[in-house]
C-alpha cells in the first residue's frame, strides 16, 4: 500500500503574517533557555547568567515578590502594568510616608526585558563576536513570502531579521517602513554582508508594532538609527549598564499615536485590510493589549462592510481557546467561503506548508 502523500496548502497572496511571542519560543524551542512568553518571563529571567544580569533579575524578582507574594505565574504584562499605573499615581497623589520609587522599578524591568530577549536569542553573550541563534522554522516560513506580502510582529527580538536567507526580499535599510540610518556600522553592516545585499529595495515590509532591540528613534520620530550593538549586555564598574532602545513596553499606555509607531500601525491596518491570506503564529491577542484588539476589530469591521473577504485564515497556537477566539473575531471578515486552518504550533504550520520533496531535501542536507 503506497505511503500517504502529505498534502500542502497553497497560500493566496498577498499574505500578512503576524508573529507573536509563541513563534519566537517555537522557533528556538530546543534551546536550554528559550525566549519567554508572558506567563513564564520571570522564570526565564531567573535562569540567565553573566554580565550582571543575575543581579538585575534578582532585584526585579524581589520587587515582584513584594507586590504579589510570589513570582511564579506572574505575567510580565500584569506586573509592568501595575508598575506603570502606580508610578503615575505616585506623581500626583503622593503618600505622606516614604514613597516607593516605582519609576526606578519600571526602568530596571525595562532593562531586564531587553536583556532576557538578548540572552535567549544569541549563542554566547561572552563571545567577542555575538552569534544569533538560528530558527529554521522562521527561515522556512519567510521563504514562502512573495513581493508585496507583509510581516507584522509584536516581538522585540531580532529572530525574524536574522532568519532571512538573503536580502532579495527584505533588508534593514528600507524594509522597516521608515527611513533608517546606521547601515555601515556593526549589526546592519554584518547583516548586509552576510545576506549579500546589493542596494536593492525591500519587496516586503517588516512592521514591528512594539519596537525592536536594534532601534533608536531620532527626535522627529521619522528616522530610526540601527544600533551597532543590539546584543550588548554588560556592566560598568560592577553596576548594570543600561542600553537605550525604542520599544513600547508592555503596559497600557502605549503611545502609538506618535511617530514612528503611528506610521507602523497605519500601514499594518492598510495591509490587513487588503491581504488575501492572514497567518497568525504564536500570538494570543492578550486582554491587556486593547490597542491590538481594536486594530484587528476595525480591520474585521471594514472588510465585512466592504465585502472584501479573507480567502484564508491560518492559526498556530497550543491553546485551542486562543484559536477559537480568533475564529470568532474574524468570522465576519471570512464571508461565506473563507477557509480556516488550525495548527498546534509554528512547527506544524511550517511542515504543512513544505512540499514533501523540499522536506526530504532539508532532512538529507
Amino acid at each position: 500500500m503506497p505511503a500517504e502523500r502529505k498534502k500542502t496548502i497553497t497560500l493566496q497572496h498577498p499574505v500578512v503574517i503576524i508573529f507573536g511571542a509563541g513563534a519566537s519560543r517555537g522557533g528556538l524551542s530546543e534551546q536550554n533557555v528559550p525566549p519567554p512568553v508572558d506567563r513564564d518571563f520571570f522564570d526565564i529571567a531567573n535562569q540567565l547568567l553573566g554580565h550582571g544580569t543575575p543581579k538585575l533579575a534578582k532585584r526585579v524578582l524581589n520587587d515582584v515578590w513584594q507586590l504579589y507574594g510570589r513570582t511564579n505565574g506572574v505575567g510580565l504584562e500584569t506586573y509592568y502594568r501595575d508598575l506603570e499605573t502606580r508610578a503615575i499615581i505616585g506623581e500626583f497623589a503622593k503618600t505622606a510616608n516614604q514613597p516607593k520609587d516605582w519609576r526606578k522599578r519600571q526602568k530596571e524591568l525595562e532593562e531586564l526585558i531587553r536583556r532576557v530577549y538578548v540572552h535567549t536569542t544569541v549563542d554566547d553573550t561572552h563571545a567577542s563576536t555575538v552569534k544569533p541563534k538560528v530558527s529554521e522554522i522562521h527561515k522556512n516560513i519567510l521563504k514562502k513570502l512573495e513581493p508585496k506580502d507583509t510581516v507584522i510582529t509584536f516581538n522585540y527580538d531580532l529572530i525574524i531579521e536574522e532568519s532571512f536567507s538573503s536580502a532579495k526580499l527584505w533588508n534593514p535599510v528600507n524594509g522597516y517602513g521608515i527611513q533608517t540610518s546606521g547601515k555601515t556600522q556593526g549589526w546592519a553592516k554584518r547583516w548586509l554582508s552576510e545576506k549579500s545585499y546589493e542596494n536593492r529595495d525591500s519587496k516586503i515590509s517588516l512592521l514591528k508594532l512594539h519596537g525592536s532591540l536594534n532601534w533608536e528613534v531620532y527626535p522627529n520620530g521619522m528616522t530610526i538609527r540601527l544600533k551597532p550593538k543590539p546584543y550588548l549586555v554588560s556592566t560598568r564598574e560592577g553596576k548594570t549598564r543600561y542600553e537605550k532602545i525604542s520599544i513600547l513596553a508592555p503596559g497600557w499606555n502605549k503611545r502609538i499615536d506618535k511617530n514612528p509607531y503611528k506610521k507602523f500601525w497605519r500601514e499594518a491596518r492598510l495591509q490587513l485590510e487588503k491581504c488575501k491570506t492572514l497567518i497568525i503564529l504564536g500570538y494570543s491577542l492578550p486582554e491587556t493589549d486593547l490597542l491590538a484588539q481594536s486594530l484587528l476589530a476595525e480591520v474585521v469591521r471594514t472588510r465585512a462592510a466592504r465585502k472584501k473577504f479573507l480567502k484564508q485564515l491560518h492559526l498556530a497556537d497550543h491553546n485551542e481557546s486562543v484559536k477559537d477566539r480568533f475564529v470568532k473575531l474574524f468570522t465576519p471578515a471570512l464571508g461565506p467561503h473563507g477557509k480556516v486552518f488550525k495548527y498546534y504550533d509554528v512547527d506544524e504550520f511550517d511542515r504543512k506548508q513544505t512540499p514533501p520533496s523540499q522536506a526530504n531535501q532539508s532532512a538529507s542536507s
